[in-house]
């Protein structure tokens, strides 16, 4: 079991000293309108509840003066050596949001100081960057204080400083802080923050003018340090010459004739002028139509510069162009590239009849507190996890694995359930009559030539039709392509299929709830190559697929998560993602990224097949396939102990399959391949001390969980879990739960979207849940009834021990 303490202790005020570089901003029209977030005692109504303090002697409620309300918190700053500052309570947050924090302050004499801090937190409870900051004027007149910034990639919760300054000592009032969000943005530039690893001299994903020069003299660097805006990677652009321009180009993303696009990066001026951020359109043959720059003011530090244009008719793509400007010369310092779009809309407050929300993402989750989050590896079939082992070495069989494909049986006369699978010369087709014993039904050959890519049932198939019963994606040439079947055995092109570009890795499913056909693909096929990231790709045939965008890559927690020293011959051991389903459960689609921890890399500036290490499989959880929540970092299968089948490289299959057991509960099965060994470990490698352990013979194996029961918020005490709003008006509220021990138990209250209770829905109306609420879960009463009332609502789990899966309105 895998847990993620919640965050709940303070972090010194010393430990900021150093940390915040000042910004200033020009703010971008947003797409949307922001959504206010659940801080809880803003007003400091009710004392320092929720806020906490580095030094409680120097802070204290008061009555006199406020600036709204009964209440003000004062910090009594007597030292110049240290700071003094109230925290507030961590609210769940989305990567990809942008958080604008808000609070007033007064000081009691000019120049008392007083700065605002919008923080970003890990799952581990280290503290991310970017930090922004703002630092209040020289003024006794009360002053609203706004700090503005996206959430990274590896951030899970947010909070809101207030902080007398280091430097500075007097008396400073705060009152009436906020916090509001827009949702992560649609579209997605690719490296976007500079951070990945594969290639050191230059930003992957990116175009330099100057794409073959080497070190310091190259007008184009990627460079890694403490001046980054964020995380530890940033772009330099060195302008020398006053006849030449210097840019890099950021790969291309989809976008649609009249969709207003807003790029914005992060930008240090450090000498010079001439610096520019360009958002250019193209159109589909690759061809720049249209185009508009605004220039990096002069200023001192970081400053966010964005720049707004309209798609032109033709065009299809976007990019963001990061520029010196012809007749110009300087350096500048550029990081945390974003787009945003008129596209771009705010979730969904409706629940769905009988969809179920995980607590494996936090896309409905607004805080937590007192819990952990626990990802829980599923229970191996069988004695190690194996269901189907090889033919023998040299075989046609000799490595089966996942990706592939189980399909239960869902007409008379089909194998109760059908396996599609990678074998050393193609596809390979099992069946089972419970899914754990595998027959090749006498086979000896390959049912196909390529490796499947996911297998899907066609929805408009039924017994009697002409149209065919399966689809399959395959990897042919340099590009994903879609065959049909209509036995599962014999597969042929699809008439006027389309390709999408790429090889290698891909997964095919399908969405009920959009009706709509699901290509998650490995995207590296940059030259220089790139790392291995997700990309997405929809389709409604099979047929033809919308243009791919950027989905999931790793990020510098996967990163941080490798053990130290396990990279090979002086190599910082990095993450990259070999390849992930997008499967849709409920509420969510639930995400298997296949993450390979890459210990040596032979060709860092070429194809990179031959990087040594191991994968292992986590989950995150979507609402649009674009923006990823996995708060929680355990893995789903547990890799096997060294020697054991399983130990190495692990890749899933691309869907779940759900079975009702004897004693009428339901199991949920992910199907996964390993290798024994580490990803294109050889004899040679292992002499040369590139890996240790040789890859090895794959198999096929199996996990389960009680359904829904992937992840949890897990309470040793009381905790809290609060939602987001919800709309489900008059449905039942059902509940996934397990208490841990005798007595403990789970307790629904029901407020208002702004936070307030809800007559008859209070903790001490609702019935305790006590009992083991598997799934379908447990209906939620209170003493008044057991439908949840009109309007929007949010829940608030209160936990006296024990495991919140998942709930769903019916």
């Amino acid at each position: 079991m895998t847990t993620v303490r919640s965050l709940t202790r303070a972090v010194t005020a010393a430990l900021l000293i150093g940390a915040f570089v000042a910004v200033t901003e020009t703010q971008a029209t947003a797409a949307v309108s922001p959504s206010p977030r659940l801080l809880a005692n803003p007003g400091f109504e009710s004392g320092l509840s929720s806020w906490s303090t580095d030094n409680a002697g120097a802070t204290a409620v008061v009555t006199s003066p406020v600036h709204g309300g009964n209440g003000a918190v004062r910090i009594t700053d007597t030292s110049t050596g240290s700071g003094v500052s109230v925290r507030s309570a961590h609210l769940a947050v989305l990567p990809g949001e942008e958080l604008t924090a808000s609070i007033w302050v007064q000081q009691s004499a000019a120049g008392a100081g007083g700065t605002l801090y919008l923080e970003f937190w890990r799952a581990d409870g280290s503290r991310t960057t970017p930090v922004s900051s703002m630092e209040a004027a020289s003024s006794t007149a009360w002053q609203r204080l706004t700090a503005v910034g996206t959430v990274p990639e590896d951030a899970v919760t947010a909070t809101v400083l207030a902080y007398s300054t280091w430097a500075d000592n007097g008396t400073t009032h705060w009152d009436d802080a906020g916090l509001t969000a827009l949702p992560p943005p649609l579209r997605k530039v690719p490296n976007a923050g500079f951070e990945e690893r594969r290639n050191t001299e230059v930003p992957t994903q990116w175009t330099s003018t100057e794409q073959n020069c080497t070190g310091t003299a190259c007008p184009v660097q990627l460079l890694r340090g403490t001046v980054a805006h964020g995380g530890t990677g940033y772009v330099l652009i060195n302008d020398t010459s006053a006849n030449e321009a210097v840019s890099v180009l950021s790969d291309a993303v989809p976008v649609n004739a009249g969709e207003t696009i807003t790029a914005s990066a992060w930008a240090h001026r450090l000498s010079g002028d001439g610096a520019r951020i360009y958002v250019e359109f193209r159109d589909a043959n690759g061809n720049r139509i249209d185009s508009l720059d605004t220039v990096v003011p002069a200023g001192a530090g970081w400053q966010k510069v964005t720049v707004g244009r309209t798609a032109p008719a033709g065009a299809t793509t976007t990019s963001v162009r990061l520029y010196g400007d012809l007749a110009g010369v300087g350096q500048t310092r550029w990081d945390d590239v974003e787009l945003r779009s008129s596209a771009d809309v705010a979730d969904s407050a409706a629940l769905a009849t009988g969809a179920t929300v995980l607590f494996v993402g936090d896309q409905r989750v607004e805080s937590y507190s007192g819990v952990e989050r626990v990802v829980h590896p599923g229970t191996k079939a069988g004695t190690d996890g194996r269901v189907l082992t090889g033919t023998g070495a040299g075989t046609w069989d000799a490595n089966p694995r996942m990706g592939g494909t189980v399909l239960p049986a869902a007409f008379p006369g089909e194998p109760a359930y059908t396996m599609w699978y990678q074998t050393s010369t193609g596809t390979g087709r099992a069946i089972s009559n419970d899914g754990i014993t595998w027959s090749r039904d006498g086979r000896t050959s390959a049912v196909f030539s390529g490796g499947p890519q996911g297998v899907v049932r066609n929805p408009a198939w039924a017994p009697g039709s002409s149209v065919p019963k399966f689809f399959m994606m395959a990897a042919e040439n340099t590009q994903y392509i879609g065959k049909q079947s209509n036995d599962g055995i014999t597969w042929t092109a699809i008439p006027g299929a389309r390709g999408i570009p790429g090889f290698d890795v891909a997964t095919a499913t399908w969405d009920p709830a959009t009706q709509r056909f699901v290509a998650m693909i490995k995207n590296q096929l940059t030259s220089p190559f790139g790392p291995r990231t997700t990309w997405v790709s929809t389709s409604v045939d099979f047929k033809t697929w919308t243009t791919p965008r950027p989905s999931f890559a790793a990020d510098l927690l996967d990163d941080a998560l490798i053990p130290a020293g396990a990279g090979r011959l002086g190599t910082t051991a990095w993450s990259e993602i070999y390849g992930m389903p997008a499967i849709r459960y409920g509420d969510q689609y639930l995400g298997v990224p296949w993450i390979f921890d890459i210990v040596y890399s032979p060709n860092p500036f070429g194809n990179p097949g031959t990087d040594k290490g191991r994968s292992h499989l986590g989950v995150a959880a979507s609402r649009d396939l674009v923006n990823w929540s996995r708060p929680g970092r355990g893995n789903l299968v547990q890799p096997g102990a060294p020697g054991t089948w399983d130990y190495g490289f692990a890749l899933s299959s691309s869907g779940l399959v759900t079975v009702t057991l004897p004693d009428g509960t339901s199991q949920t099965r992910l199907y996964y391949g390993a290798f024994a060994g580490e990803h294109m470990c050889d004899d040679a490698a292992k002499n040369a001390g590139q890996c240790t352990t040789n890859y090895g013979p794959a198999n096929v194996g199996m996990v389960s969980w009680p359904t829904d029961r992937f992840a949890s918020f897990h309470a040793d005490g009381t905790g809290v879990v609060t939602t987001r709003p919800l709309t489900a008006a008059g449905k039942a509220l059902t509940v996934n739960y397990r208490p841990a021990a005798a007595g403990d138990s789970l307790r629904v209250e029901v407020l208002d979207a702004n936070g307030n209770p809800v007559q008859g829905y209070g903790p001490a109306d609702s019935v305790p849940v006590t009992t083991d609420a598997r799934a379908p879960g447990v209906r939620a009463a209170w003493t008044g009834g057991s439908t949840l009332p009109a309007g929007a609502v949010r829940l608030r789990f209160h936990l006296d021990g024990g495991d919140l899966y998942s709930f769903t309105a019916n």
